[in-house]
């Protein structure tokens, strides 16, 4: 299943407010997500690409505590 992805950007007091299936950058320039019916998660560990347009790819698979893996490519979501 594909979905996609919903890019957000900080406002203008620093909050990233991600909603279900969107990433961004927090005002420090750290990546976030929240998958699709999933939890937020850091991206810290991860590789983080932006393109030129603004959508991001994640090099590495992202593994919620319950064991869902997700892919994050060019902006459009992947459940494995």
């Amino acid at each position: 299943m594909v979905i996609e992805g919903i890019r957000r950007y900080h406002d203008k007091f620093g909050f990233l407010r991600l909603p279900d299936g969107g990433y961004g950058q927090d005002i420090s320039g750290k990546w976030y997500c929240r998958p699709p019916e999933a939890n937020t998660f850091d991206l810290r560990s991860h590789t983080v690409m932006e393109l030129v347009d603004g959508r991001a790819t994640v090099t590495q698979v992202i593994v919620s505590s319950v064991g869902s893996q997700f892919n994050l490519d060019r902006g459009m979501w992947s459940i494995r």
